[in-house]
């Protein structure tokens, strides 16, 4: 599975690095983990997927050493969990390897990526992004949630789209609901694939590996802050505009790397 090959590639590249994790909570709108580590504490999140709630057990505790099994758990929860944990430990990697993530707007790159006459499809709800991507060329939009879908397709109409389509925008809560694979299984070969939104924090260099062309995402930038929205129910918008997150575009350059962009 995608999310697990992610998970173990971070773990291989983390080494015996001592993590320490301080505290974690499914929220409502996002999931989150906080770390310590040698080069001080850092805060992944990641979508709580409330329409694939189950009653399941709670209680479990995030480990680094468990990290691949805490993506691929049968409970949506902890893989929420996994993957905001996966999102603290690649940010940590991104400070400790001093990786170069220039700031950038993810609308921009996918105006940069649009050609006339292409089929984009969003899959998940990316309306500003998709709205300009129209201006250009043929755009579907894929939503699992009827209350976010308003104009967009089901889900179930993935099979019917996605093999037609030159550009993927994926957001990162494929990793957390598990149709990142299948997704990824009906692209055309030559199609450009973007994983957008603050799920899509994963190591960069790791997700370029595995063939993602183009992230979308955001770090951190203070986590105790963060923290305190995060339990009062606040999304990704408002954390944004209190200028909590550091939001960077990463291409990739002919399968080597990674560069922002």
């Amino acid at each position: 599975m995608f999310s697990k090959l992610v998970a173990e590639k971070v773990l291989e590249i983390l080494g015996n690095d001592p993590i320490k994790v301080l505290d974690q909570c499914n929220c409502l709108n996002y999931t989150y983990v906080l770390i310590r580590t040698g080069l001080g504490e850092f805060l992944g999140f990641a979508y709580t997927p409330i329409e694939d709630l189950r009653a399941g057990e709670v209680g479990t505790i995030p480990r680094v050493e468990e990290l691949p099994d805490l993506v691929t758990n049968l409970d949506s929860l902890v893989r929420a969990m996994g993957i905001a944990l996966l999102n603290a430990v690649s940010h940590y990697l991104v400070t400790r390897n001093r990786l170069s993530l220039l700031p950038s707007d993810l609308k921009s790159e996918i105006t940069r990526l649009l050609r006339p006459r292409c089929t984009a499809c969003f899959i998940g709800s990316i309306t500003p992004v998709a709205e300009k991507a129209s201006e250009v060329c043929s755009v579907y939009q894929l939503e699992r949630r009827s209350d976010l879908r308003h104009g967009s397709y089901p889900d179930i109409d993935t099979p019917l789209i996605i093999p037609n389509c030159d550009l993927l925008v994926i957001t990162g809560s494929a990793l957390i609901n598990n149709t990142i694979d299948y997704i990824l299984s009906l692209k055309k070969s030559n199609a450009t694939v973007v994983l957008s939104g603050p799920s899509a924090a994963a190591y960069p260099p790791v997700l370029h590996e595995l063939g993602i062309d183009v992230i979308g995402s955001s770090l951190v930038k203070d986590p105790y802050t963060a923290i305190d929205l995060l339990k009062l129910g606040a999304g990704y918008r408002l954390m944004d505009k209190r200028g909590l997150l550091f939001k960077y575009v990463s291409v990739r350059h002919h399968g080597e790397g990674t560069r922002g962009n």
